[in-house]
């Protein structure tokens, strides 16, 4: 019986309920690292799977911290000068 990685369930989850409160910085980055974390983790034990779960982790975490970035840039004028002195 094949079990599924607990990091790409825990990405998947931390991807999803960084929609829920609006703001959760955190829990976006979390998912991110957590499907990382996942993949190496499925890549090295080929009885592990989860893999799908982690990516959509990796896909949730990334699509909210964007969108997050973005809403600040355009509400905060002063944040959208300093990420384009970043570039």
């Amino acid at each position: 019986m094949m079990k599924k990685s607990k990091f790409a369930i825990v990405s998947l989850v931390l991807g999803i309920f960084s929609f829920i409160q609006l703001f959760g910085l955190e829990k976006g980055i979390l998912a991110v690292i957590f499907g990382f974390l996942a993949l190496n983790e499925i890549q090295s034990n080929p009885e592990m799977k989860g893999k799908n779960y982690a990516w959509a982790g990796i896909a949730l975490g990334t699509l909210y911290l964007v969108l997050v970035i973005t809403l600040l840039s355009v509400k905060f004028p002063q944040l959208k000068e300093f990420i384009q002195k970043m570039k």
